[in-house]
């Protein structure tokens, strides 16, 4: 006959599986762990980092052969370029160069400027942080905002609409017009122009993975200036490119397609340069 206390180390040790069994094969109805929670409780599945990590030296991500094409006359330690001040070059950096036509004697100007875009929100994504803030500068531009409402009132009912689709097909195509109506879309359109002749801001493709152009006239105390500016994200990386030239004592105010042309260049070279 065993001790009292055998019997009742026995019991306590019988007592205590129990209970373990019990907390193993008791959840929360949920298999594989539905909390959605890690060790810590920390958020499962939080968004991921973005596609780069640095960026480019920017005084060395225009290829001379580049910049001779853009400032074709610019003195030989002009290529160098001066660098932005920055305080963070993991986060931001820029370089502007500067040269003269000889020619004509105008000014130009080049300057890029990256932004690498990290978000503080688990949820978002730094590529995702990143498309928002472009959409916001490209809205800030003139760009429409993709995310406003549409105004979808039109006169007549649906039907009527339906009807009148052949005829106003047929007329579309006599006038030149759209056949559905539709104004052209600024990226279908590069030569759009405002009520005073000069270019609206564009979408453009090709470039990064997405870009828009934004081309501005303005007067100086000595003359003309035109300054086209390139902005395009690939991933988390805000690149803008700023193309100008200042033409003095002229009244003939500098060209837009050279500039639109160059700007176009310099922001496809850079664009090559993340994709690889």
């Amino acid at each position: 006959m065993r001790s009292a206390p055998a019997v009742l180390r026995t019991a306590l040790a019988a007592t205590l599986l129990g209970a373990l069994t019990a907390g193993c094969s008791t959840g929360d109805g949920t298999d594989g762990g539905g909390t959605g929670t890690g060790p810590g409780g920390s958020t499962a599945g939080a968004a991921k980092p973005g596609r780069y990590s640095a960026l480019p030296e920017p005084c060395g991500s225009v290829s001379e052969s580049t910049l001779r094409r853009v400032l074709p006359d610019a003195a030989p330690e002009a290529y160098r370029g001066t660098p932005a001040v920055t305080y963070d070059t993991g986060r931001r950096g820029g370089c502007s160069w500067q040269g003269t036509d000889a020619e004509t004697g105008s000014t130009l100007q080049l300057s890029v400027d990256f932004e690498r875009v990290i978000s503080y929100d688990p949820e978002v994504s730094d590529d995702d942080r990143a498309a928002l803030d472009f959409t916001a500068r490209a809205v800030a531009a003139g760009l429409p905002d993709p995310d406003a409402p549409q105004d979808d009132t039109a006169d007549g009912s649906a039907d009527d609409a339906d009807d009148d689709s052949a005829d106003d097909a047929a007329a579309g195509e006599q006038d030149g017009a759209p056949a559905d109506g539709r104004e052209p879309d600024a990226a279908d359109a590069p030569g759009r122009t405002d009520s005073e002749g000069e270019p609206v801001p564009r979408t453009v493709s090709g470039i990064g993975s997405e870009a828009y152009l934004d081309d501005r006239l303005s007067s100086t105390a000595t003359g003309a200036r035109r300054e086209v500016t390139l902005a395009f994200r690939s991933a988390n990386v805000i690149a803008t490119v700023h193309y100008t030239r200042i033409s003095p004592g002229s009244d003939t105010p500098p060209a837009s397609t050279p500039l639109q042309d160059g700007a176009q260049r310099v922001g496809r070279h850079l664009a090559g340069g993340f994709d690889d």
